[in-house]
């Protein structure tokens, strides 16, 4: 049992916000002997007030629990949609407010057939959470993260019913006061969009230094998803290309969205250059 208990197999994956991290966790439940859960933790059950370092140890505490939980029972708690992580977890239609609504809940998951040893490799993502935790997560256990043209991520936020939407981030405030208090001085909601999304790279680049992944580059090859956790190549499951361009956007939209993210931030263009963010637009320009 001790095996099952070591946390060597054990990964923390996050990332921007719709930027494809669950579509990688999909991807991952593909690989033999690999478990991927989303976002199984809620934010909520972590007090803040005990100190970051409480909460990493509580992260892996949850990280051990699930290892057991997984090989000896069978079963495994994840967000989830008709019991297995989804590729997407927003509704692809829109609510009578014009977002798309979460479409995914807490429950179980059947693992018993996934799983072909205690060796198993556990991947947990988590968003806001872990890049909030970062330098002390780094310390404990590996972690990756998944990036996406900030243009494209914003046009995302501004489609979803979630706290991003509005210019928030609530596992990110709660570990990271200066955060908090600096989109709170923020009245206009894109500007709090963009020093969320400079704040996730500000992250990135200094904590994650060559683990990082681009949704422009796995969307095409899903195998460099498991090359990058340096994972088996070898999966029976064939994956298609998919399109790392969105469809239906608003072309003043974007053009908003592309002004104001030219010359912003110093995180921001080291993930993406401005001659990313021109390329991009030219494409949607082109499309409309």
């Amino acid at each position: 049992m001790e095996t099952v208990l070591n946390p060597t197999n054990t990964i923390l994956l996050t990332g921007l916000p719709r930027a494809g991290t669950t579509l990688c966790c999909h991807i991952l439940n593909t690989y033999p002997n690999v478990l991927a859960l989303h976002e199984p933790l809620t934010p909520s059950d972590f007090d803040p007030t005990l100190g970051r370092n409480a909460a990493v140890s509580q992260i892996s505490r949850f990280a051990q629990q699930s290892r057991v939980s997984a090989w000896v029972d069978g079963v495994v708690v994840s967000r989830q949609k008709d019991g297995k992580v989804p590729e997407n977890p927003v509704a692809q239609v829109a609510g009578r407010d014009g977002l798309r609504p979460i479409d995914v809940s807490m429950g179980q998951i059947d693992v018993r057939h996934q799983l072909q040893d205690e060796h198993f490799t556990l991947v947990i993502k988590h968003n806001a959470l872990f890049t909030a935790l970062l330098p002390e997560l780094n310390n404990t256990l590996p972690v990756y993260g998944i990036v996406r043209n900030p243009l494209a991520v914003l046009a995302s936020w501004n489609q979803v019913d979630l706290p991003v939407n509005q210019g928030h981030i609530p596992a990110g405030e709660m570990f990271d006061p200066a955060l908090k208090s600096q989109l709170a001085q923020i009245g206009d909601r894109l500007q709090r969009q963009l020093h969320i999304l400079e704040w996730f790279c500000r992250q990135y680049a200094d904590h994650l230094a060559g683990r990082i992944l681009r949704y422009e580059d796995f969307v095409i090859n899903p195998h460099s998803v498991g090359n990058l956790l340096q994972l088996s190549s070898s999966f029976p499951i064939s994956h298609g290309q998919r399109s790392s361009r969105n469809t239906g956007y608003d072309l003043a939209q974007m053009e908003v969205f592309y002004q104001n993210l030219r010359g912003f931030g110093d995180a921001l263009p080291y993930f993406y250059p401005p001659a990313q963010l021109d390329e991009l637009m030219d494409n949607i320009r082109g499309s409309m």
